[in-house]
């Protein structure tokens, strides 16, 4: 497919505008940034012409089209460039994908911002519990990923799919790269790292955010803690 001309209304801070970001980054598509800041009040046009609800990502497709969602604007630039190899194949794991990511926006990330954001230390220890259990489902649905005689997409790891990097993987690496958070601000959390039930998350986590498309295109723990510190107060 020809390269499209693409306009993305983005802010640097945003994990699920991220999505888009990382999109554009593993398949080199070329494309236009606009910052929106989401500290202040939207502008009238983008509100008028781009999206009335005045969230962020937006993609603007050859100067007409809008599509709305980070996860929809991720899909639509991965299927413009199939190549890229960000979608699997393979029914199965299509599915396993697309419930990895569910289950984290529903479950994990709830629990990971209830663990990072409390000012109750009575409450902490229960919160900081809840989100390590929510990352021991997250390490039985890795370690359940579909395997297919595929390079690189035989379960292996260390990415969800196996050595390839893949749209789940993308969909929550801005996620992962704000795990360190909760020890940032919550002093008296220490990270189970030898909890033998999260070997295999901390080992896609590691892989993740250290992939180099993730370590160019987003924000570093040192930028996000005075972002989130302004709004935590």
């Amino acid at each position: 497919m020809s390269l499209q001309k693409l306009v993305l209304y983005n802010y640097k801070f945003c994990p699920f505008a991220a999505r888009a970001v990382l999109a554009l980054a593993e398949t080199k598509q070329p494309y236009e940034n606009v910052e929106i800041d989401l500290s202040v009040p939207r502008p009238d046009w983008y509100l008028k012409d781009i999206n009335p609800y005045g969230q962020v990502p937006a993609l603007k497709v050859n100067d007409k089209d809008i599509i709305l969602e980070s996860l929809f604007v991720a899909e639509y630039i991965a299927d413009l460039h199939p190549e890229s190899g960000l979608w699997p194949t393979d029914a199965l794991q299509r599915a396993q994908t697309r419930y990895l990511i569910h289950h984290w926006g529903t479950h994990t990330q709830p629990a990971l911002h209830k663990a990072s954001f409390t000012l109750d230390p009575t409450d902490a220890q229960q919160r900081h519990q809840a989100f390590i259990d929510q990352l021991e489902k997250i390490d039985h649905l890795l370690c359940s990923a579909h395997k297919t005689s595929q390079p690189g997409l035989n379960g292996d790891g260390p990415f969800f799919l196996g050595s390839q990097f893949t749209f789940a993987d993308l969909a929550l690496a801005s996620f992962l790269t704000r795990v360190p958070l909760v020890e940032v601000y919550q002093k008296g959390f220490v990270f189970p790292k030898e909890n033998p039930k999260l070997k295999r998350f901390l080992e896609w986590s590691d892989a993740v955010v250290k992939r180099e498309t993730v370590v160019k295109a987003l924000p570093s723990t040192e930028e996000l803690v005075p972002i989130y510190k302004k709004w935590f107060k």
